[in-house]
């Protein structure tokens, strides 16, 4: 799967590729792949990222991304966000973690910001 984004949430390349780094660490399964840069209209370079595809997936519950974060030693906030003593990862809702046929979640798209 192919990306852009467009650092409107990061606000800058330096929070993303922070960001990416993270993601990777703690979700190796779904890691991304920096491919390259892409533009618009001539003005703006948009990271082009990639993304491994999960077939047969679905949509996660609730209470299966809840297990999922707490076997992470994370803590739930609220339905969506999880927190560590140094993390803070959001947007954890249903059509952003994947479960595949033999159980397995992928997180395939999250904020995540420090607690700092």
């Amino acid at each position: 799967v192919y990306k852009t984004n467009n650092l409107s949430h990061p606000g800058s390349y330096y929070k993303l590729f922070r960001r990416l780094l993270v993601h990777n660490e703690l979700f190796p399964q779904t890691a991304y792949v920096l491919v390259g840069f892409t533009g618009y209209k001539g003005r703006t370079l948009y990271p082009l990222l990639a993304q491994r595809y999960i077939e047969n997936a679905e949509s996660a519950e609730l209470a299966d991304i809840e297990k999922y974060m707490r076997s992470l030693g994370f803590l739930k906030v609220d339905d969506w966000t999880y927190q560590n003593t140094d993390i803070i990862i959001s947007d954890l809702k249903p059509k952003n973690v994947l479960k595949d046929s033999d159980g397995d979640l992928y997180v395939i798209d999250a904020e995540i910001k420090s607690v700092y």
